[in-house]
Order: structure tokens, then C-alpha cells, then sequence
């Protein structure tokens, strides 16, 4: 008998929330621009930490949740970047320099260097270990070239960058400009920099953070619903609340499927411009016959082998796919004129890094963590995204 895709989609949500509880809960929408669906499943939270013991505190989620966007943040970057080119603020081959003269050390990289990661950016001290966000802007605005990258080209650093360019070209607060260009126009009624105080019991937990660093434990006890948990963004916002280009953006499903939307729809930017993101501009075979990181602009693009692809194997090489640490997934085929959207929650009371970069073969699922207790470890969940999720909702899709 076959199984109807939709139920192995569920089955599949099940497998990996109830059994092997690799996150506490997920939201999911697929479709195109006039069909589709969106569901819950699971927990936005868990437990709560009183007087050093995890009591259980079960909060389920809904449609309207709010979620930390993580890296997916980098979208709306890139959307506001190329809306500026599109209206003659901007040019993709103009200089860093000639737009922002604080990046001085940069200032001869060009805008599509940022947006494609091209440009190996480095700072001279890691910014999340500065006392305050004044000094952590000044490291940022201080970033220098580094030796190219010959396998790995992902980094916050360009996002981080460009967020100022953005700034500088509309001589508009970053915020602002996402609000008037994207948000807004778009009705992104539950999409945040600060998520409100009122809505702050419907928001995502990612608290109780779990790693081991340096052979050490690691418990993260700081990142309470409404705080951003990317540490640089964390450090950042405190000085001016607003989102950092790489990361500190919350949403919830519902407007993450009006972004899709918004995106496929031609609301945000030309289709000719839509075409162009996700295209390869890094990757290639390495001597060694592996293959380097595939990117677009601020987003990943199909590689030749799916294992560690980011874009859905349904979904061609035109697609347009981000990946944010928290769990969130936000892929859309401007071919297709389809999206799948993943927002999961693998950090709530997780480990998320305990063997340093998650690869497919490590099986851990649980570890001995050092007040004697025995924690989930969530950090392949990019690995079992394709087989329990994506794939489903691929087939779902191939239906339409």
C-alpha cells in the first residue's frame, strides 16, 4: 500500500520530536503562490531552570508563534541590498569604500564579494568576546582580508557588513528600511527586531543551550524567549535594538510564508533579480575531488551531492536556501514558484555542539553532561532534515 506523502511528512515530524526528541518542536509551511499548507507540532518550550532544577514547562506552538530567524535573517539582508540596486543606490560591482568609508581595511571589496562570500573577512579579536557592543562595532568596522578560502566560504562577516551598506546607500536605519520595504508591504504583522513584551510567552525558547567547548561544559542560561541567541547579534542589540545583518530577526510561520510568497509573487524584487540569488558563485570540485561550499547571494545553492546539499533535492539550482543555527530552514524555487519553510527549535534545553562539525556518519544522540545528567544532542538535525522533512514535502509538492 502506498503511503500518502503528507502522513510520511507527519510520521516523519513525529519520528524526530516524540521518539528521538531531536527538537522540541517544529512549524512547517509549503506551496506556491495559491495553494499550500502550514502546520505545528511539539513544544515552543519545554522546562524552565528554578533554584538549579529543570521543572517541566510545556508551552505547545501555533501558527503565530515567533521564532529567531538565526542566519535565515540574511535573507531580508540580501532582499534589501538588491532592492537598492534594482533603484539605482547601489551597484554590485561598487566598492565598499565607496559607499562607507569606516570599512577602510575593506575598502576596495566589492558589493558582490560580500554578497556571495567571496571575500575571506576577518576580524582581529573575536567580536562576541568584547565587553560592549560600542567595541564590538569598532572590531567590526576594523575587519580586514584574510588568505582566500579554499573549502569554506560561509561566514557572517560579509551580512554583518553590508547591513551598514545598506544604511549608508538609503540613509536609512537598517531597521527602518526593512520595515518600509519588506514588512510592511508584505503585512509581516509578527515579524520583529525586539518581539514585545505581550508576546513574549508565545515566543521560541531557545534558553538552556548546550556545548562542549574546548573540552569544557558549556550551559547557556541568558538566552530567555526574545533575546536573539546569535552572540555577536545578542552583544549588538544591546547597544541599539535592531538586527544585525547576519542574524537577530524573529518571525513567525505565517509571515515567513508571506515572505515566500512576497518573494515568488514579484512584490520585493524583479523575477530577473529573483534568478539570480541562488545561483553557484563559489563552489567547484578541490583537488582532492570533494567538493567546495556552493553560494549564491547570502544563501546556499544546490550542490552535485545532496548529503550536504542545503537546497531540498526536489528543488532545482535556481533555488534560493538558508539555513539558520536555531533549526529554521527557508528554501524557494523561483522555477517551481514553490517553498518549503522549516522554523524548529533544536537548542531549548540541547546539546547543540558536542563533536564539533555535525557530519552524517556521527550517530550521537545523547551525551553525559557533567552535572551527571543525560541531554538530547540536536546537532545532525541538518542531517535528518532531508530524509524526515524535506523529501516529504518535496513529493507533497510534486503533486501540485
Amino acid at each position: 500500500m502506498t503511503i500518502d506523502p503528507r502522513q510520511r511528512l507527519e510520521e516523519g515530524i513525529s519520528h524526530l520530536v516524540e521518539e528521538r526528541k531531536i527538537i522540541s518542536g517544529i512549524a512547517v509551511s509549503y506551496g506556491d503562490l495559491t495553494q499550500g499548507d502550514a502546520f505545528c507540532h511539539g513544544n515552543l518550550r519545554e522546562v524552565r531552570l528554578e533554584n538549579g532544577v529543570f521543572i517541566p514547562d510545556a508551552a505547545p506552538l501555533e501558527n503565530d508563534s515567533v521564532f529567531d530567524l538565526a542566519s535565515v535573517s540574511k535573507l531580508f539582508t540580501c532582499i534589501a541590498v538588491l532592492q537598492l540596486c534594482e533603484r539605482g543606490k547601489l551597484r554590485l560591482d561598487q566598492t565598499v569604500g565607496s559607499v562607507d568609508k569606516r570599512f577602510s581595511h575593506i575598502a576596495d571589496v566589492s558589493i558582490e564579494e560580500l554578497l556571495c562570500f567571496r571575500a575571506n573577512l576577518q576580524t582581529t579579536a573575536r567580536m562576541d568576546a568584547t565587553a560592549t557592543a560600542e567595541e564590538a562595532e569598532q572590531l567590526l568596522f576594523d575587519i580586514r582580508l584574510g588568505a582566500p578560502p579554499v573549502r569554506k566560504f560561509y561566514t557572517d562577516m560579509g551580512a554583518m557588513v553590508l547591513k551598514y551598506i545598506v544604511e549608508s546607500a538609503s540613509d536609512t536605519l537598517f531597521w527602518d528600511f526593512l520595515q518600509e520595504n519588506i514588512i510592511l508591504p508584505l503585512g509581516m504583522a509578527r515579524t520583529f527586531a525586539k518581539v514585545p513584551e505581550t508576546l513574549l510567552p508565545q515566543t521560541v525558547d531557545c534558553n538552556y543551550e548546550r556545548r562542549i567547548v574546548g573540552g569544557k561544559f558549556w550551559l547557556d542560561t541568558d538566552c530567555p524567549p526574545g533575546t536573539v541567541h546569535d552572540p555577536k547579534a545578542r552583544l549588538l542589540n544591546t547597544a541599539r535594538p535592531a538586527p544585525c545583518g547576519h542574524a537577530g530577526l524573529f518571525a513567525s510561520l505565517d509571515d515567513m510564508t508571506k515572505l515566500a510568497r512576497g518573494l515568488l509573487g514579484g512584490a520585493l524584487l524583479s523575477r530577473k533579480t529573483l534568478l539570480e540569488i541562488g545561483v553557484n558563485r563559489t563552489g567547484g570540485k578541490l583537488p582532492d575531488g570533494s567538493d567546495s561550499q556552493y553560494m549564491g547571494y547570502l544563501c546556499y545553492s544546490k550542490q552535485p551531492v545532496q548529503t550536504f546539499s542545503e537546497v531540498p533535492a526536489y528543488f532545482g539550482e535556481k533555488t534560493i536556501a538558508l539555513n539558520g543555527f536555531t533549526g529554521n530552514h527557508f528554501s524557494v524555487d523561483p522555477e517551481k514558484n514553490q517553498f518549503m519553510i522549516l522554523l524548529a527549535n533544536r537548542i531549548h534545553n540541547r546539546a547543540t555542539t558536542v563533536t564539533g562539525r555535525a557530519n552524517p556518519e556521527d550517530k550521537t544522540e545523547t551525551i553525559l553532561w557533567d552535572d551527571g545528567n543525560t541531554y538530547i544532542v540536536s546537532q545532525n538535525f541538518v542531517y535528518t532534515k532531508d530524509k524526515f522533512l524535506k523529501n516529504h514535502i518535496g513529493d507533497i509538492l510534486a503533486g501540485y
